[in-house]
């Protein structure tokens, strides 16, 4: 864990310190434009992957636990009957950063849907 008196670097950018909290799935809300739909074939395959080897990619929230990133993976764990979800809360992104990061996350994934 990183401590306050010493940021980490890389390549001369200070990198925020992020944890990782559990959340009630009921908290989470999705983002209402969000472009990117995923079709109950996908929510499924998601859930296999999260059932064979647990959930390593935590959902991306913002501060007001919007879901930035990791609107399939809600999903899944709700089909999986998970009650809660690892969650990081970027807060350190202003308005304009998480809309473009929202876009760049939809276009790493090919659409589904």
């Amino acid at each position: 864990m990183l401590g306050a008196t010493t940021p980490l670097k890389l390549d001369g950018v200070v990198m925020t310190e992020l944890t990782i909290s559990s959340l009630p799935i009921g908290s989470l809300k999705p983002y209402d434009r969000n472009a990117r739909t995923h079709s109950a074939k996908q929510i499924a395959q998601i859930a296999a992957r999260i059932k064979a080897f647990g959930f390593n990619n935590a959902v991306l929230i913002d501060k007001n636990n919007g879901i930035i990133a990791g609107h399939g993976r809600v999903e899944a764990a709700r089909l999986l009957g998970h009650t809660t979800v690892p969650c990081v809360t970027l807060e350190h992104l202003s308005e304009a950063q998480k809309r473009a990061y929202i876009l760049f996350a939809i276009r790493q994934v090919p659409r589904h849907g």
